[in-house]
């Protein structure tokens, strides 16, 4: 009977330790992840002032173009009507804080836009080290206006484009 007893309270002290340890790795994986999901933008990307300011989506004030700065990257949205939208990816370069160059890398955005683009916004070509045509990259270099954390506008010799943080 005695050896019936210590075996039962062995098994009750061990459930409880098991039950406890159970909580604790609970806890500390919630608040790890808790840290890391509210930190993430912070923690991967190093950057400050002007740049951190232009990160996020950014709306075209005609309603159908967005701009979205993530890190060194640049997304062009274009809506074509509700259903439907083409885009294009590739990346920007802030030149200080008066100039920015925009990059689409071609084999990335959709004929449409890329004809779009070249044709009606007047962007440029940079031509492939490789000299594969999919491969080229598009461009624009607007001089940057006004820039705060809610309002930018963009001017070239041709155009000028006026957003706001979305």
């Amino acid at each position: 009977m005695n050896s019936q007893v210590r075996k039962e309270y062995c098994r009750n002290n061990i459930y409880k330790k098991h039950k406890q340890m159970r909580k604790t790795l609970i806890f500390v994986t919630c608040s790890l992840l808790l840290i890391f999901f509210f930190s993430c933008d912070k923690m991967f990307v190093h950057i400050s002032g002007k740049e951190a300011d232009l990160q996020g989506k950014w709306k075209m004030d005609d309603d159908v173009v967005y701009y979205n700065f993530q890190n060194s990257l640049f997304q062009y949205q274009m809506y074509q009507n509700e259903n439907q939208m083409i885009s294009g990816i590739g990346y920007y370069i802030l030149n200080g804080e008066t100039h920015i160059e925009l990059r689409l890398l071609q084999e990335h955005t959709p004929d449409l836009l890329v004809k779009h683009l070249k044709d009606d916004l007047k962007w440029d070509v940079l031509p492939s080290s490789t000299g594969k045509q999919k491969q080229d990259t598009i461009f624009r270099i607007y001089k940057i206006d006004k820039f705060t954390k809610k309002e930018l506008i963009l001017s070239s010799d041709n155009e000028r484009l006026s957003f706001y943080k979305f």
